[in-house]
């Protein structure tokens, strides 16, 4: 049972919290701060009590002495840490159980205020069914039938009312300890942090939607927008509401800072080496970008972004008519760009060719979550987390694109299971026309239960699409050896299925020729099984592939090519 909150308008869902985790994580911060602040008292010694004399002593008793005054700050700032994340385990410990407890008497309530509806309208009814030559017993009776009903009606709407007001006061509770936990996190070296700008930093992490962002954004001086840029571009990089152009500037930032601490190991050293390639060389930005977030880096590159002659970016958003979102399934990251950045500015060439005169396409490559491997893929748990964050991505380009353009999701294998559980999952419109899935590994079973509840997946107003190669049994086998995504899209009520074994399409130029088939599996090349065998250009979303054609047509012109 789905419900929504009359007053909030949130969904009556489960909050999740670890009570023991976060305690036992907040106590081992503490700890590792006592035993910092031991250190700096046997440093500090070493600098004023070191025997000896010489250089070596000298240059030892100076090191000390600066590792010392370092530590301090630093075991200052995990106090900060741990006491942030013990103020945020109380609170939730308190309001989210309580808002939990109540979730089984609410969804109670609900049924039986629903029951006690069809009891009065059944009571009515009979009263007004009464014939003319009734008895006056008969009369009574019904009458007396109709106000019981009625009054047991006002009673179950009453008892449903409380419990909604205890569960919002809870959630309420819950909603502000969650915000002044990302305050106090955004907030914790108050060193980077200038005190001048903790009220913006705190106002924008507790922000719940893009159009608030926006605003509060808005809001700010130019002096705080460029100060807030400076010392926080990790920050304002991936806020959904702050202009994309912003965005793009305050994660050339963080990229530059991290760049600048490198080396740091294989994969994460190649993947930041092609970021710099994508956004010096192909026209990429990064729109969202977590390098050091585990167990995999993650991020999400915009292509056919342009500056202008003072090398200002051009919001790329601005007159286009459709964006695209690429998604990646198993084993798919950041080391992928070289291959997925090209088939996104391929998409913009061939959607703009394909569609009719002032037809302007932006493609985004996706990479914003732990994408699954052979032992997690055939759970949903890859595709809750992902799901997540793509529906933030989603909703704020629903607010930051204009909503004459067309936004179509584009998912390879669990890709799409992702892209499908965002879109068909979520409580609220993301703005999406077009879902199309390739090489799926199967879309969610008609309902997600720590995501809509009982209600069914609801793909109201979105046009799919999607295609399996004849060939392409890990696919297959991903939706039938799954745990809660063994739907095929094509057997969605609308779908339309398209073709990818290859044939004709038309060129750039609009003239027919020859495209390939997709024997397998792969995205581009390589893996068309569990074991493989090497293909090279013939994936899904290879350029020459007829699944590509088709679904640079379809982003285009709304269906498959003929």
């Amino acid at each position: 049972m789905s419900l929504t909150s009359p007053e909030l308008g949130v969904p009556l869902e489960r909050i999740d919290y670890d009570e023991g985790g976060i305690e036992a994580l907040s106590d081992a911060l503490r700890d590792l701060a006592e035993d910092g602040r031991d250190a700096g008292v046997v440093l500090r010694n070493i600098d004023g009590g070191l025997e000896g004399r010489g250089e070596a002593i000298r240059s030892v008793q100076s090191d000390a002495g600066d590792v010392a005054g370092r530590i301090t700050p630093t075991t200052q700032m995990v106090d900060r840490i741990a006491a942030a994340l013990k103020s945020y385990g109380e609170a939730v410990a308190q309001h989210g159980r309580v808002a939990n407890d109540l979730i089984d008497d609410i969804e109670a309530a609900h049924a039986a205020v629903e029951s006690a509806e069809a009891s009065a309208a059944t009571a009515d009814g009979e009263m007004g069914g009464l014939s003319d030559d009734a008895t006056s017993r008969e009369v009574a009776l019904a009458e007396e039938a109709a106000a019981d009903a009625e009054d047991a009606l006002a009673r179950r709407r009453t008892e449903l009312s409380d419990l909604w007001e205890q569960w919002e006061a809870a959630y309420r509770g819950w909603d502000a300890a969650y915000d002044a936990a990302l305050a106090a996190m955004a907030n914790i070296d108050h060193a980077y942090v200038p005190a001048s700008l903790r009220a913006s930093v705190t106002a924008l992490t507790s922000a719940d939607s893009p159009a608030e962002v926006a605003a509060i954004w808005a809001g700010l001086t130019d002096d705080e927008r460029a100060d807030l840029l400076s010392t926080r571009p990790e920050l304002v990089g991936n806020l959904e509401g702050v202009p994309y152009p912003v965005r793009f500037e305050a994660n050339r930032l963080t990229y530059a800072d991290t760049m600048a601490g490198a080396p740091y190991g294989e994969p994460l050293d190649s993947q930041l080496l092609q970021l710099g390639i994508e956004m010096d060389s192909n026209d990429g930005e990064l729109l969202m970008f977590h390098p050091f977030e585990q167990p995999q880096a993650t991020g999400a590159v915009v292509y056919g972004v342009t500056r202008d002659a003072e090398g200002n970016v051009v919001d790329p958003f601005e007159g286009v008519t459709n964006v695209n979102v690429l998604v990646g399934g198993m084993f798919s990251g950041l080391g992928d760009l070289e291959a997925w950045g090209g088939s996104a500015r391929e998409l913009n060439r061939y959607a703009e060719a394909y569609g009719a005169d002032g037809t302007g396409s932006i493609t985004i490559a996706w990479y914003g979550y732990d994408s699954p491997n052979l032992l997690t893929e055939a759970t949903m748990g890859s595709a809750t987390e992902g799901a997540a964050r793509l529906s933030e991505t989603l909703r704020g380009l629903d607010h930051g694109v204009s909503s004459s353009v067309t936004t179509s999701v584009i998912g390879h294998s669990y890709g799409s299971t992702t892209a499908f559980l965002a879109v068909g999952g979520s409580s609220s419109d993301l703005g999406v026309d077009r879902l199309i899935a390739v090489g799926s590994a199967g879309v969610p079973d008609g309902y997600h239960a720590s995501w809509t509840g009982d209600e069914p997946m609801d793909y109201s107003g979105v046009e799919i699409f999607a295609s399996r190669a004849p060939g392409d049994g890990v696919a297959r086998f991903g939706e039938w050896s799954s745990f809660g995504h063994g739907t095929d899209p094509e057997s969605i009520d609308g779908a339309t299925s398209f073709e990818s074994d290859g044939g004709t399409a038309p060129s750039l130029e609009g003239t027919p020729e020859p495209v390939v088939g997709t024997p397998g599996h792969a995205s581009h090349d390589g893996g068309n099984s569990f074991w493989g065998w090497w293909e090279e250009d013939n994936g899904y979303l290879s350029r020459d592939s007829e699944s590509f054609r088709n679904i640079a047509n379809i982003v285009a012109n709304g269906e498959v090519l003929q």
